[in-house]
Order: C-alpha cells, then sequence, then structure tokens
C-alpha cells in the first residue's frame, strides 16, 4: 500500500502491501477444474515469438455496501472516474506482454466451492469434489466480487462415472493479459491508517507464476480531497500496479531465470536465489541486472551489489530501502508524484523477474545518491556529513531536489539517518500562491515562481550589525550556521550550468559548487552541484518547471505522415483500423489520456490527422503540456505495427488551428506568444517529457493436468472422503 503524506514533513507513513498480499490465497490453475468436452474456451499462445503491449484490463466493481462511510448519491461517480482516470494513466506507462489468443480466464478455488473430494485412490474420480460448499458465493479479489464471466466452470463428481456441470466456463476476457479488478471503498484499512491512499494485492498467477490479476482499493475519502492531485492518484496507482505485477516480497521466490529471454521458455527456470543476507543481517535483492544497475548508479561499476530492502514490517519486503532509494517509486514511503521517479533499478528488477521485457530508456533519473560509491545510505556513514544528500542537526535547508523548503529530520524507515524533507506548509519553492502579499517585508528576497528553486542561503537586504558583505572565502562558521533554505528565481543555460534572480537583483552566474555574492545583498547564495539543469531524456521535474502561460483552451492539429511497405495498399476499413492503431500509439507515447485527441483520420496518402484539445472532465495537463511533450518525443519516429506491416511516421506538423471546437474563443495575440515560447522551449530541451516506462512479459505456456494430485496433496480445507 502506498500512503501519502497528507501534511508532508510532518509524518511518516508506511506502505502496508506485504500484510494486504499476505491475507490473500495466490491461486494458480494447478488443474483442469472440468472435463474436456465440457470446456468452453482455452488459453493458447500466439504464433508470434515478438513481445507486444502489456494488455491491462480495468474492471470495476461497485460496493453496494461498504465496511464504512460512503455516499453513492453525493461524490460517488466524481470518486469513480478519478479513480478510473489514474487507473488508466498508470496502466498506458507499463506496456508490452507477448499477446495471448483467445480470452483470458481465472481459476475457482476448489477450497472455496468444494466441501469434501473423493479420498479412495483406487477410485477413479480420486481427487476430484464429491461435495459441494453449500455457503459458495462465487470468487473475490481483496473483496472485489469477479464476475463468473472472468472465471473457470467446476463440476460435481460422483465416485465413478461423468461429472454433473455446476459451472460452465465463463467466455473470459478478451486482448487482456493483465485484469485489475478497482474498488472505492472506505475500508476497516482506510479507517485505520487516515493517510492510505489506495492499496493493492496479486490475486492469481499463470502456470509460470506470472500475476495474472488482482485488485485495487481506493480509499474513498482521498478521491475528493483537493490536497491530493490526479498526478498523486496516478503515482500511487502505478506503485500499487507494480506491487500486483510481481515487485512483491511473496513473489520474488517465484521469479524466472530465462537466459534467452522471457520470449524463449525452453531455457527457462525458477531463479535459485533471489535475496540474500549480508554480512551484517541486511536483507538484498541480488538478482543480476539489479545489481548491475545500482552499481551503475553508484558509480561502483564491476562491484557486484544487492539492493537494500527495506524490512520494518518483517522479512518479507516489497519496497526499496529509503536511506538508498530515496525518491524511487518503489519505496515504503510517499511524499508527492513530482518526487517521485520511475528510476532504472525498479525496472531491472522486472527485467530479473523472468516475465518482463523493458524498455531501460524509458526510466526516469533517479538523483538520490547517484555517483556516491559503495558507502552510500549506510546508517554507520549518513550521520558523518561525508554525502550532502543527509544532514545533521534540526536545521532548515533544501530538500535534493531543490523543489521544497525542507527542514532536517528522520522517520522510521531512515533509521536515524536525517535529510531535509518538505516542510508541513508553504515549502514548495514553484507554487507562486506561496509568495509573499503586495507590500509584505521581504527581506531575504524570496521568489516563488514556476521556475524557482531552493538554494542554501542568508542573503539579507538589511545591513547587519558591525558587518559589511564580504569576499565568499571569508565566510565564517557562524555565517555558515545561519544558512537556511530559500527561494529564488533559476534558469539553465546549458547543462549544469545556470543564472539565479533575486527579488530586485538582475540575473547572475551560479557556478556550481560555488558560493556567490548578489547585488543589493548582503551574505551569500550557494550553488547545488549535480542537481540542477541536468538534461535527462524521459524525465527531468526539477529543472523543467510548469510554463506560467495559460494554454487550457489552446486547440492543435497534429498531422503525421507515414510510410508503409511499397505497394501496400489500404482499403477503406483497413485505413480505420491504422487510424485507430496510430491513435493508440499516439496516445502512449504522449503518456496522456485519449480525451485530448479527437476526429482521427487518415488520407489514402497515409497521412494521419488528428485535433487535441482537452475536454470537460478530461483528467490531466493542460493541451500546452501535452504540445510539449509531443513536440520532443515526435522527434523519434513513431512506430506502427498493423496488418502484418510496419509503418513509420517520416514527419509531423502540430498547428495551432481555430474554429473547430465550438467551445473555443478567439485565441489572440498573447496565446500565439505563449506558444512560441513553448516551442522555443522544447527546443532547447529545458522542459523534460517524462516517456512512459515499457514492460514486455513472456509467453504463459498452457498447464494441461488433468487432475489434483499430479501437483499436490488434498487441497487445504478441504476433507476426503
Amino acid at each position: 500500500m502506498l500512503q501519502l503524506l497528507l501534511l508532508l514533513g510532518a509524518a511518516t507513513s508506511r506502505c502496508l502491501h506485504d500484510e494486504t498480499q499476505k491475507s490473500v490465497n495466490l491461486l494458480r490453475p494447478l488443474f483442469s477444474q472440468l472435463p474436456s468436452n465440457f470446456r468452453s474456451s482455452s488459453l493458447t499462445l500466439s504464433g508470434s515469438r515478438d513481445p507486444q503491449p502489456l494488455r491491462i484490463q480495468s474492471c470495476y466493481i461497485r460496493d453496494p455496501v461498504s465496511d464504512g462511510a460512503w455516499d453513492p448519491e453525493g461524490d460517488g461517480m466524481r470518486r469513480e472516474s478519478r479513480a478510473l482516470a489514474a487507473m488508466r494513466e498508470a496502466a498506458q506507462r507499463l506496456q508490452g506482454v507477448l499477446a495471448v489468443q483467445g480470452a483470458l480466464l481465472l481459476s475457482r478455488d476448489p477450497a472455496q466451492y468444494c466441501h469434501a473430494v473423493w479420498g479412495e485412490p483406487d477410485t477413479p474420480n480420486y481427487h476430484r469434489c464429491s461435495l459441494l460448499n453449500p455457503g459458495y458465493k462465487g470468487e473475490s479479489c481483496l473483496g472485489a466480487k469477479i464476475p463468473d464471466a472472468h472465471l473457470r466452470g467446476y463440476a460435481l463428481w460422483p465416485e465413478q462415472g461423468p461429472p454433473q456441470l455446476v459451472q460452465p466456463d465463463g467466455p473470459g476476457v478478451q486482448n487482456t493479459d493483465f485484469l485489475l479488478y478497482v474498488r472505492v471503498a472506505h475500508t476497516s484499512k482506510c479507517h485505520r491508517e487516515p493517510s492510505l491512499i489506495a492499496y493493492a494485492a496479486c490475486c492469481q498467477l499463470d502456470s509460470e507464476d506470472r500475476p495474472l490479476a488482482g485488485t485495487i482499493v481506493y480509499c474513498a475519502q482521498h478521491l475528493t480531497s483537493p490536497r491530493i492531485t490526479h498526478s498523486d492518484i496516478v503515482t500511487a496507482t502505478l506503485h500499487e500496479l507494480l506491487h500486483a505485477l510481481g515487485f512483491s516480497g511473496q513473489l520474488f521466490k517465484k521469479w524466472w531465470d530465462c537466459p534467452s529471454g522471457p520470449n524463449v521458455r525452453e531455457n527457462c527456470s525458477t531463479r535459485q536465489q533471489v535475496t540474500r543476507r549480508d554480512e551484517w543481517g541486511q536483507l538484498l535483492l541480488t538478482t543480476p541486472t539489479v545489481s548491475h544497475s545500482l552499481a551503475k548508479h553508484l558509480g561502483v561499476l564491476g562491484v557486484p551489489l544487492g539492493v537494500p530492502l527495506e524490512e520494518e514490517q518483517g522479512p518479507l519486503s516489497s519496497h526499496w530501502e529509503a536511506r538508498l532509494l530515496q525518491g524511487s517509486i518503489m519505496t515504503a514511503t510517499f511524499d508527492g508524484a513530482q518526487r517521485t521517479r520511475l528510476d532504472p533499478i525498479t525496472l531491472a528488477a522486472f527485467k530479473d523477474s523472468g516475465w518482463y521485457q523493458v524498455n531501460h530508456s524509458a526510466a526516469e533519473k533517479l538523483l538520490w545518491g547517484q555517483g556516491s560509491g559503495l558507502e552510500f545510505g549506510l546508517v554507520t556513514t549518513c550521520g558523518t556529513g561525508s554525502s550532502d544528500f543527509f544532514c545533521t542537526g534540526s536545521g532548515l535547508g533544501c530538500h535534493y531536489l531543490h523543489l521544497d523548503k525542507g527542514s532536517c529530520s528522520s522517520d522510521p524507515v531512515l533509521e536515524g539517518c536525517r535529510m531535509y524533507k518538505p516542510l508541513a506548509n508553504r515549502s514548495e519553492c514553484w507554487k507562486k500562491e506561496n509568495g509573499f502579499p503586495p507590500g509584505a517585508e521581504n527581506p531575504h528576497g524570496e521568489i516563488y515562481h514556476s521556475q524557482s528553486r531552493c538554494f542554501l542561503a542568508n542573503l539579507t537586504s538589511q545591513l547587519l550589525s558591525g558587518d559589511k558583505a564580504r569576499h565568499p572565502s571569508q565566510i565564517s562558521y557562524q555565517e555558515e550556521a545561519e544558512l537556511t533554505g530559500r527561494c529564488y528565481l533559476h534558469q539553465c543555460t546549458e547543462r549544469e550550468a545556470y543564472m539565479v534572480q533575486v527579488e530586485g537583483s538582475p540575473w547572475v552566474s551560479c557556478p556550481p559548487g560555488k558560493a556567490i555574492q548578489i547585488p543589493g545583498y548582503y551574505g551569500l547564495l550557494f550553488c547545488p552541484r549535480g542537481r540542477l539543469c541536468q538534461t535527462n531524456e524521459g524525465t527531468d521535474a526539477v529543472t523543467s518547471p510548469p510554463m506560467s502561460c495559460s494554454t487550457q483552451d489552446l486547440l492543435l492539429k497534429l498531422s503525421l505522415g507515414l510510410a508503409g511497405p511499397l505497394g501496400h495498399s489500404l482499403g477503406k476499413q483497413e485505413r480505420e483500423e491504422l487510424t485507430e492503431a496510430v491513435l493508440q500509439a499516439l496516445v502512449s507515447r504522449g503518456g496522456t489520456d485519449r480525451c485530448y485527441f479527437h476526429s482521427p483520420s487518415i488520407t489514402t496518402s497515409l497521412v494521419f490527422t488528428v485535433h487535441m484539445w482537452k475536454s470537460p472532465g478530461c483528467q490531466g495537463p493542460s493541451v500546452g503540456m501535452l504540445h510539449r511533450a509531443l513536440t520532443l518525443t515526435l522527434q523519434k519516429p513513431l512506430e506502427v505495427y498493423y496488418g502484418g506491416a510496419n509503418f513509420t511516421t517520416e514527419y509531423s506538423k502540430l498547428l495551432v488551428t481555430s474554429g473547430h471546437n465550438p467551445s473555443m474563443t478567439h485565441l489572440g495575440l498573447s496565446i500565439g506568444l505563449c506558444l512560441m515560447l513553448l516551442i522555443l522551449v522544447a527546443a532547447l530541451r529545458t522542459v523534460a517529457y517524462r516517456k512512459r516506462a515499457t514492460l514486455q512479459v513472456g509467453p504463459s505456456a498452457p498447464y494441461h493436468s488433468p487432475e489434483l494430485q499430479s501437483t499436490r496433496g488434498p487441497v487445504g480445507g478441504i476433507r476426503e472422503v
């Protein structure tokens, strides 16, 4: 489970996934519950060996009665809409599973529907169900009732002879590789943990232990809270989805070792060792890609490392150690979407599961501890001042991403190590509304703006008694102790080079690692090294603030020229299907919701056109933000596979239009200037674009064992007769 710090810095929340997953009975298709002549559908593998997009299907389960406060006539629809929008957006960031032909069918638990089995080994129907459980009401997954249409059937078997069919196989779920049930409720867990946004568990596995289905429960009260943004809910959803897909202490032991890749199953076997303890007793995840990724992150390539797991809740840990991987999507605490990354080490874990192929270029850069060496993050070194990622004492400074002011503090998962955590109120330098009201005193010259960041400084416009401004090299220890986090404008000029501006001052160059003076102010401002103005394709929320100009009502027209195989012609129906395929690829590449895209079409000369504006109720950023993302991402050709052929974009045009949106007013000169600024920023690559992470999963071999005893003894909870 992922919990949000409602008052950032005020408390430490924890994720309770291990507790939740332990309460779920993981089902695996161990045997056929019906004879072959009763089967209505089955799973077969696609003939293609190439990885295909991971198809996550969400199914919303309404709670007729919740075990807590729930008002279906009040905010119910708004909660449902917000949960499903977050689910869709999180699923779009994860992509790529080998396709399955036919319907996905889930298993039933014999321990639930069967009260007794035949226990005489000499009988033909040995270990098959001889007596049904009269109280059986179907299958559920973490409180979500699974529809019979998604489940295999079951039968009652006499001592000899054919069975009596009780429930046939359902039709299943087409074009799906993972089925996620979604609940919105106020459960006892939500009541017990008030800061909990959502929790999830995996419920069913395939015959090779790959997760097939799970449930995510959203705590209803947070889906209408104005303090939790849409991005926060999406990030919480992504965290829970990654747990359900395999990042779980309960599932680590089921990971596969596939030397030839997950699409060549002949060479695969269950991993012999996934975790171990080091000489100090720390639990480590030790699979090869994960270890290499951590070594690369710390700058110690060639050193065999395991990644520490956080064990606050016990030995079955499903989270990275926060001291080492602060800001990763899979740590146990969460302090907002802007400070969280889908990092390379987490994606490496999915590669090592043996179920997925991973697009590592889609990972978001993790700044915490980057290049800090082997001893970074140890309890024995974090308080020695050897790394500026950690702090000592209880003073005020800057969160390591420099988006926020922070206080030096610890929490249970940091185990005594201290870092600058965002303050409970008005800590965000990038929020203009946190600034001083007109006429208020501002002796430190602070500026709150979308392009402002936190700097350690002791600047003041008021002359201190008996003091004068001095050269940075003359600063004394007493003055250094007075340094605190302050918000000032920054502007990147090139990689790791930037300028700063204080209220009323000119722009001043800020060399990383140096202390500078600001005209008109006494004191010093320290320029952080390696945290600002790093270019990283796919992410850089730290140095790419949202634009201040408004483009909410902007209307754009996108044209993409496609190139296909020579001599390949398309009829009207084929063009319509290709239009849909291109639109899906575009939505996935943009990492946004489909509600932005309207009236797509493809001409006979293979020119794809779509209009873009933000429809009412559409969750997500402005069209201007989408414009900047597409401007960057379409520099790389878009590839679409359709009808056995590859189609690739040759060019793209993204233009402002008018007259297509009846609700749109004339844009005017100000919008035009704003759009020019957006394009200029994109061209300078100071605006980051978050690529979607791509997961690709290997095939799931069908299982053909007709009897229960072929894989295990009597089912727990079922008696023999």
